[in-house]
């Protein structure tokens, strides 16, 4: 995909024509109002000639959700002016990536977590980035996926967990030895879905 076709496409991701897993999202029995506000970045890295997304394994030591596949990011500081903001602040903590080197998008429609996040993936777009400095403490390696294997629903697989008794399905991305699922499987599944929408209508010749 030409970049600017991309950055396109990463700028409908903050448009309201949310994607079919967008529309009833699970709540978990909670209340809106009761959910913390978090907020990751949806990273898209020029890559061994190719777009690729940036993930991160969540290191052995973290009390939740160890060794899980997630984007970069975190929970909203009262002093993060955005989303945005957080999600830049928290790759910057997490993957020393300074928040100048990302073409940031508007975020997109919040998923909701079991263990009561409200989750907003900002985005972003980098050329190139500067050597990674990562925090041994969160993450216990940064790897990439090519977006053309993320933006494709074919690879996906179905999950299903148990929340409360209550069956949930859920998607998967594998990919070679990672194993992308829970939060972070529906955010990318999600683009997944609006990334079909939108070569509907920009067509790629």
């Amino acid at each position: 995909m030409q970049q600017p076709l991309l950055t396109r496409f990463l700028q409908s991701l903050g448009s309201d024509n949310a994607a079919v897993s967008d529309r009833h999202p699970n709540l978990f029995g909670r209340a809106l109002a009761d959910y913390r506000q978090a907020a990751v970045l949806l990273a898209v890295v020029w890559h061994r000639h190719e777009w690729q997304l940036l993930l991160t394994r969540r290191a052995d030591t973290l009390r939740h959700h160890t060794g899980q596949i997630a984007l970069a990011g975190g929970r909203r500081d009262p002093h993060d002016s955005s989303f945005t903001a957080t999600a830049l602040r928290e790759a910057h903590e997490e993957i020393g990536t300074p928040p100048e080197v990302w073409q940031t998008f508007g975020e997109m429609p919040p998923r909701y977590t079991p263990s009561g996040y409200a989750v907003h993936a900002v985005p972003a777009l980098a050329e190139s980035l500067p050597a990674l400095s990562i925090n041994p403490q969160e993450v216990a390696e940064v790897f990439y996926v090519p977006l053309t294997v993320a933006l494709n629903p074919k690879n996906y697989q179905t999950r299903t967990t148990l929340f409360q008794n209550q069956a949930r399905h859920t998607p998967v991305l594998p990919y070679g030895a990672y194993d992308i699922w829970g939060l972070t499987g529906l955010i990318l599944f999600s683009a997944a879905e609006r990334y079909q929408f939108f070569i509907k209508e920009h067509p790629i010749i």
